[in-house]
């Protein structure tokens, strides 16, 4: 069955796409400073639900990590509003992924005015679109049960009927004498009895917005009948398109949430594959964003039959999306500038030695700034010493905090940077190296090869990396990579690290390539090969989002530089071709 949809102008579309990382990015700074917080981040879900429209035109399955990251946020801002609504004198955190920033609350704010029906209650749109975008991103929340307006005195209204349909069918849950909410659990056949008791309530009416339609086809979900739910559907999408076909409707009529997430639901509880053909319902809402299964997992096991085959027909190739450095044509010798003003500084003897130890770690981010600049500009890097001379200047002011870091209090050590040697004293301040630094380090050493700075990070103790009961996946996979480094039994480590990096999965940062390494524990060259496209294609698909990739760190991943660098010095092929793998560093 094919349902099409209706047009929106170009005009509209282009306005709610444009530049909409940096607007979106505007509006959730702006929220620090808003009075009335609730409608707010409720413009700002509105605004994520227009972007997603305009982009599916484009993009019809809204598949990638740009759509999932946005309707994650368009949750998260929607879910926000309603507890601010309902709880405004309860601490949380309203963040959004796809800005990299948020709003912390502590109960400063009082109920905000015109946001209810009635005292203590949130609309049932409110409500409606929160439960829809909760649901399509695999948002759990508690404050649906508590925000929802109650059904008792408002018998005759379609929106409020669904709202308790859907709490019935979702969290089997029924709302009990006195209007208390009175938890499930209720079995299907009652969520059906339940549907039929709300919808029983309302008589004759017309379908505005679509209220009646929707509780069609969650009866039909909930009672089994896949034919049934597929006719309601179609119903709904139909009497959709009719009501807003025509109109000054916005992008985000495009995504009708009501049907997206019913279809959703009978997706993913019942594994009914949608019958209706229709841009309506875009395939990554309904199925979900899962990730599809990798080429290989954790040591080499399950290997995909297809990668490996493509894998022997010759090497893989993983492309990259042009650096905005190219197009603005960045300037990378002002790096070169300050790399030999900090160069000046270390030559200089009466030079300051504190200051020099306490600035090493500065050293080695600035010269990890020049290289990410550089590689930019000139993915193969063949002819630009420039980028081997910032990884190793990089990898030794690296190691040198780390020497001075591991030195007793009172002496001093050796720290040699591009040629020059200096007696650095110990130095165990704030500056002392953190792990992630020590990360940053090992990677730079692991693509030059250095054995001296890569020496001075394998030399730190285990117990730099020891962590609370909360690890962290970055501190988990230094970890493990120290110890297979230092050529102890790296498993256990290694496992720890993959657990972690499993368990932290959906988060929005960028997860150390933990398969990666793991090939290299287990000593699968093929594994690792096949892990190596993975895990660049996994940087790629992260810095599509938003703004990410402006920043210098989408132009290469160092960590997987380094172990590609690593495995191609113990004598590894990688049969990667890719401008994240400089064909000059891994010559």
């Amino acid at each position: 069955m094919r349902i099409e949809r209706h047009r929106i102008g170009e005009a509209a579309l282009a306005a709610a796409e444009a530049g909409f990382a940096e607007r979106i990015a505007g509006d959730v700074h702006r929220m620090r400073d808003d009075t009335r917080p609730a409608r707010g981040w409720r413009a700002i879900a509105g605004a994520f639900l227009d972007y997603l429209g305009a982009r599916s035109t484009r993009l019809p399955e809204l598949g990638g990590k740009d759509a999932e990251v946005a309707l994650g946020s368009a949750a998260a801002a929607a879910v926000g509003a309603l507890e601010l609504t309902v709880f405004p004198g309860r601490q949380f955190d309203v963040f959004i992924d796809y800005a990299g920033a948020g709003v912390s609350y502590g109960g400063e704010f009082d109920r905000e005015e015109g946001d209810t029906d009635q005292a203590g209650q949130v609309r049932s749109f409110e409500w409606l679109d929160g439960f829809y975008l909760a649901f399509l991103s695999d948002r759990e929340a508690e404050v649906f049960i508590e925000a929802a307006p109650p059904w008792r005195g408002h018998e005759g209204r379609a929106d409020v009927a669904l709202v308790h349909a859907l709490m019935a069918y979702a969290f089997g849950h029924e709302e009990g004498p006195d209007d208390a909410a009175s938890p499930g659990p209720v079995q299907d056949v009652e969520k059906c009895a339940l549907i039929d008791m709300v919808t029983a309530t309302l008589g004759e009416g017309d379908d505005w917005p679509g209220h009646r339609a929707a509780l069609s086809t969650l009866r039909a979900l909930a009672s089994g009948d896949e034919e049934g739910f597929t006719r309601c559907l179609a119903t709904q999408l139909e009497q959709h398109r009719g009501r807003v076909a025509g109109g000054d409707a916005g992008p985000r009529s495009l995504l009708p949430l009501d049907a997206i997430a019913l279809a959703a639901m009978a997706h993913r509880r019942h594994g009914w594959a949608p019958r209706i053909d229709s841009a309506y319902l875009p395939h990554a809402l309904v199925t979900g964003f899962g990730p599809g299964a990798p080429r290989v997992r954790a040591y080499g096991r399950d290997k995909r039959a297809d990668a490996v085959t493509a894998l022997a027909a010759g090497p893989l190739v993983v492309e990259r999306p042009p650096h905005p450095f190219a197009a603005q044509s960045t300037d990378p010798s002002l790096y070169d500038d300050f790399a030999a003003q900090e160069m000046h500084r270390f030559h200089d003897p009466g030079e300051d030695p504190k200051a020099l130890a306490r600035d090493l770690t500065s050293f080695m981010s600035d010269q990890r700034q020049r290289f990410l600049v550089r590689a930019a500009l000139d993915p193969d890097g063949t002819d630009d010493p420039c980028q081997y001379e910032a990884l190793l200047l990089g990898a030794e002011a690296g190691a040198g905090a780390l020497r001075v870091a591991r030195a007793e209090p009172g002496t001093e050590v050796e720290v040699a940077i591009g040629g020059t040697t200096r007696l650095l004293p110990a130095w165990r301040s704030s500056y002392r190296p953190n792990p992630h630094q020590w990360q940053q380090a090992v990677a730079l050493a692991l693509v030059v090869g250095a054995r001296r700075p890569l020496a001075d990070c394998v030399l730190v103790e285990p117990e730099f990396f020891v962590e609370d009961d909360h690890p962290s996946p970055g501190g988990a996979y230094c970890a493990a990579l120290h110890d297979y480094l230092r050529g102890v039994d790296p498993e256990p480590a290694m496992d720890h690290a993959l657990t972690t990096a499993a368990r932290m999965a959906d988060g929005s940062f960028l997860a150390p390539p933990v398969s990666l390494l793991s090939q290299l524990v287990q000593g699968d060259q093929q594994g690792f090969a096949l892990a190596l496209a993975d895990a660049l294609e996994e940087h790629r698909e992260h810095y599509t989002v938003g703004d990410r990739g402006k920043d210098m760190e989408a132009a290469v991943n160092l960590d997987v530089l380094g172990l590609a660098c690593h495995a191609h010095r113990i004598g590894w092929p990688v049969p990667i071709r890719s401008p994240y793998l400089p064909e000059g560093l891994l010559r």
